[in-house]
């Protein structure tokens, strides 16, 4: 699948995270803003490699580490090297 669509599937999975948690969903949904700081927590070690590894492949750090923290590997891969 290409990087477009997986950030758009990541961004879907904040804003429901966010949604059930605000609303308070009950139910499986209800497990989502739990899952939410479980991905949160992968995604600010995922930020934590991107600032010792890659900031200085960036043409801007801040927001390349916030999109890193919102998209994870996804926004990570376009600086790692290509086989």
């Amino acid at each position: 699948m290409n990087a477009f669509l997986m950030k758009a599937v990541t961004l879907l999975f904040w804003v429901l995270a966010i949604t059930a948690w605000v609303q308070g969903w009950e139910g499986l949904l209800g497990y989502l803003p739990m899952v939410g700081l479980i991905v949160a927590g992968i995604h600010v070690l995922e930020v934590l490699f991107f600032w010792v590894a890659f900031r200085k492949k960036s043409s801007n750090v801040r927001l390349d580490a916030f999109l890193v923290f919102v998209f994870g590997i996804f926004h990570l891969q376009r600086f790692m090297p290509r086989r």
